[in-house]
């Protein structure tokens, strides 16, 4: 039976609270309204990453388009990860109470509050945990259903990103190491819908120019240097997600070595390994560990009740002062910081509409940036596209517009910087250059007359072709849109 935790529950109700307030304060950030865009035009993949994030936001916009709904869905993923955190220790024959006090620590965690915003990772989150859950009960009961439905889970959570390899490889290794031959089945379903998910993944790559791959894999890694800084980031961000207080308590802690310490061991080892080498040249992001956070917290279902109270006691604390502050600073008039060098991006995401009625007239606009072309095509329901811009990322508009139908044109640009006349004069028989103010913020726009399609694609697009759409030769060469179209 377990024991109705009244002053707990009344706490995290206050943590609920300040969640929904985050939610709907926040403003519209760059990468969800990227990912809106996916949903947007919809297709069997995008640029950047696997699909499922763009899916997923496609099917509750049918319910509604507000990206404060959209974040609702993470709010279920949070209790959907607190669900699987009880039943994997239940499932593993820890003490129901004890169990429960587990998912109450993540509940009560920054981590948790800090959820609804990462977008693209709530999918794996949410995917990942599920299909984990039902792996570890086909495994337990020998029961071939929850095999099928693990692999369509699971395979899910890897059309979400590819950090599910990492779990796809713990989790098998935790098979055959715990079950033996009784896993033998159990993975061979799993493995078979997991793979028709990947293969859906190998057929867009093909015929779209191997876009995840020649992006995850070579061009947001070329630039990757050696860093002692990225290390110690990497370890001081364990350390904030675990906090000091839990590291404290599980370090002092003496483990049975049991099943479920194990299956901990498997995935965080594998997880918190290559995070490591990944972080010899690379910074190590908070939304990086959110696929392995059932396990982090999993951790806490071996100390005993009284600690796991003390534990829950200080995230508690720890958890509503993020809250607070957070909240006071979204309450607060923008205009308090309007000498920062950052006011004018803070301006654009809270404020959209007024940087929509300088285009009304503009059928099409084009910004230089993939944050601002996607918040503003949200914002003002018309098609922003991106020119000039040579970054690796946010590189959808490749597919989605055709540079050669403004060649000759005039076309109409903003910037939430001033736009550098030199890439103008190159490009542009003539040009005018512009600038208005919204809540104190300058933001510039430009008309580009007689766009010079030729000049353009030798400045922009064979760069593109040659940082982005160079597909080794050891790839089967299939269709690429970009090459298809420009060369």
């Amino acid at each position: 039976m377990i024991q109705i935790y009244k002053k707990e529950l009344q706490s995290l109700f206050v943590i609920f609270f300040f969640k929904l307030l985050i939610l709907t304060l926040m403003p519209l950030t760059g990468d969800e309204a990227y990912f809106i865009k996916w949903a947007h035009n919809p297709s069997i993949g995008y640029y950047d990453h696997p699909p499922m994030v763009g899916w997923v936001i496609y099917a509750l916009s049918f319910i509604n388009d507000s990206h404060i709904f959209f974040r609702l869905f993470a709010v279920m993923t949070t209790f959907i990860e607190a669900f699987v955190i009880y039943k994997i220790a239940v499932l593993y024959k820890v003490q129901k109470e004890k169990a429960f006090l587990s998912t109450l620590i993540f509940l009560a965690s920054s981590v948790d509050l800090l959820l609804l915003l990462m977008t693209n990772d709530v999918t794996l989150l949410f995917f990942g945990s599920l299909g984990t859950l039902f792996l570890l009960y086909a495994l337990e009961r020998q029961n071939l259903k929850y095999a099928l439905l693990s692999g369509i889970f699971l395979g899910a959570a890897f059309l979400s990103k590819y950090f599910a390899v990492f779990l796809l490889f713990s989790l098998l290794l935790f098979s055959f190491f715990t079950y033996g031959k009784r896993a033998i089945k159990v993975v061979i379903v799993a493995a078979f819908f997991i793979l028709l998910f990947i293969a859906q993944n190998l057929y867009f790559n093909y015929n779209s120019c191997w876009n995840n791959i020649l992006f995850n894999f070579f061009a947001r890694t070329e630039d990757n240097r050696y860093s002692i800084g990225t290390v110690l980031g990497y370890f001081a961000l364990m350390l904030y997600i675990f906090t000091p207080w839990g590291a404290y308590f599980l370090l002092k802690n003496i483990f049975q070595k049991t099943t479920l310490l194990k299956l901990i061991f498997f995935v965080l080892g594998v997880g918190f390994f290559v995070f490591f080498v990944v972080s010899l040249k690379n910074s190590i992001g908070l939304h990086w560990f959110l696929l392995f956070t059932p396990f982090i917290f999993l951790l806490f279902s071996f100390l005993d009740k009284d600690t796991m109270l003390k534990v829950f006691k200080y995230n508690t604390v720890f958890t509503l002062l993020h809250g607070v502050i957070l909240t006071t600073l979204l309450l607060l008039p923008i205009s308090l910081i309007s000498g920062h060098k950052k006011y004018s991006d803070i301006v654009m995401f809270s404020a959209p509409n007024g940087i929509c009625k300088e285009f009304n007239d503009d059928k099409t606009i084009f910004t230089l940036g993939y944050s601002s072309a996607s918040l503003l095509s949200y914002a003002c329901k018309k098609d922003v596209f991106v020119l000039f811009n040579n970054s690796k990322y946010g590189r959808l508009d490749d597919k989605l517009f055709d540079i050669r139908e403004i060649s000759g044109k005039d076309i109409k640009l903003f910037n939430k910087r001033k736009i550098d006349e030199e890439e103008l004069r190159d490009v542009c028989s003539s040009y005018e250059v512009g600038s208005f103010d919204i809540e104190g913020a300058t933001f510039y726009n430009a008309t580009c007359k007689n766009f010079n399609y030729e000049v353009y694609k030798k400045k922009y697009l064979d760069y593109a072709n040659e940082h982005f759409y160079n597909i080794p030769q050891w790839l089967p060469q299939g269709e690429c849109y970009f090459k298809e179209r420009y060369y």
